[in-house]
């Protein structure tokens, strides 16, 4: 769910330039009636309080943060495009620093997408009058959940309902691109993220959607049933960016072979057991089964990733470096996020490395060590 006529840099350039300039319609005093609204949509979040931190995006000039402030809340982060916006909001509240780990309220200058992990983790993030012109509403609340705490909410809200920000976007659909999602239509956008629907509100007069991150970080729809996957293939050559860029080997396995197991699979990053046939001149541990977290998917962060690969991590340190030709064997215990873009290298590596700890994690539990002892593997 993205604005195809253009880019999202575009979009945000006009969004930026559109909004900077209503600086001071932003400031005037809200309707009674609209500040109650705005109250509830603060006290939609159970357990909010002194200790929480908070995201605000499409902030602009912090119209919540007043309810925020009366709740006990202080660490709040204020997000918008629109920097004029922000400078308004920074006149009134004040700005602690721009070091993620200082209390106290903050902004950043960006789309939500831009926010970096230090900024980190929330305990809520605040979508309120603004999930409707986020430039890829999936993507927003992809990023956003990376941003939270186990158990962290995100809020969708907007204090004049779902019929009048319609009627906003037929006056002017490059701005709003986006209507704010039906139930069917939200429940399908978080089908492959890691959130629950919490409780959905849609009245006339205000729309308030309360999202939940999974508790673990392995969204429960994706832990496999019953038999786990299993997939067998000769390792092939990859593209060389695993060990040389970015430090994280990987052993490819061809994915044509694979098509009927993989059809209908998310793509993304999954955790299980691996054993790789190393050959008699390799140390016998090698060829033992180890951790592994692999990727099935299209490398969207690569300039040419656009045909599915296979890559599998695995988790120990080999004598060797060049497996191919060589058998591999996979067992798939769960399923860690969806296939996502990272704007930078750094970015990607610092994701793997926690998609890494996670699949280790995962692999330390009783009912996922069991797997380790699959009878695929070959003893």
């Amino acid at each position: 769910m993205q604005q195809a006529s253009i880019d999202k840099e575009e979009h945000n350039r006009r969004q930026a330039e559109l909004f900077n300039k209503k600086t001071k319609d932003f400031s005037a005093p809200l309707p009674p009636e609209i500040t109650e609204r705005q109250q509830r949509i603060v006290d939609v979040v159970p357990d909010l309080g002194p200790g929480s931190r908070v995201m605000d995006v499409g902030s602009g000039t912090g119209c919540l943060i007043p309810h925020m402030h009366q709740t006990g809340i202080q660490d709040i982060l204020a997000v918008d495009l629109a920097e004029d916006l922000l400078a308004k909001a920074r006149e009134q509240y004040g700005t602690s620093s721009t070091l993620g780990n200082d209390h106290g309220f903050r902004t950043w200058v960006g789309d939500v997408e831009s926010v970096p992990a230090y900024q980190g983790p929330f305990d809520v993030a605040f979508f309120n009058a603004v999930f409707g012109n986020v430039y890829d509403q999936r993507e927003a609340l992809l990023r956003t959940s990376l941003l939270l705490r186990p158990g962290g909410h995100i809020v969708i809200s907007h204090p004049l309902g779902r019929a009048w920000h319609e009627r906003l976007r037929e006056g002017d659909a490059e701005i709003v691109p986006h209507a704010l999602p039906d139930r069917p239509t939200l429940e399908r956008l978080i089908t492959d993220l890691p959130l629950r629907l919490r409780s959905f509100q849609d009245d006339p007069d205000l729309y308030l959607t309360l999202l939940q991150a999974c508790a673990s970080p392995v969204p429960p729809a994706y832990l496999i049933q019953g038999r786990p996957l299993e997939l067998e293939g000769e390792v092939v050559a990859g593209f060389g960016r695993g060990s040389s860029r970015m430090g994280v080997p990987t052993a490819n396995i061809a994915p044509g072979p694979l098509a009927a197991k993989l059809e209908g699979l998310p793509l993304g990053v999954y955790f299980g057991w691996a054993q790789l046939d190393a050959g008699p001149e390799q140390p016998e541990e090698d060829s033992a089964v180890h951790k592994m977290a692999m990727n099935i998917g299209r490398r969207p962060s690569i300039e040419d990733g656009t045909d599915i690969t296979v890559e599998v991590h695995i988790l120990h340190s080999f004598a060797a470096s060049d497996f191919r030709g060589r058998q591999l064997r996979v067992v798939v215990g769960g399923f860690i996020r969806p296939e996502m873009r990272f704007g930078s290298l750094d970015e990607l590596i610092a994701r793997i490395k926690s998609d890494v700890g996670i699949a280790k994690a995962q692999l330390d539990l009783p009912e996922h060590q069991l797997c380790k002892a699959h009878e695929m593997f070959v003893r």
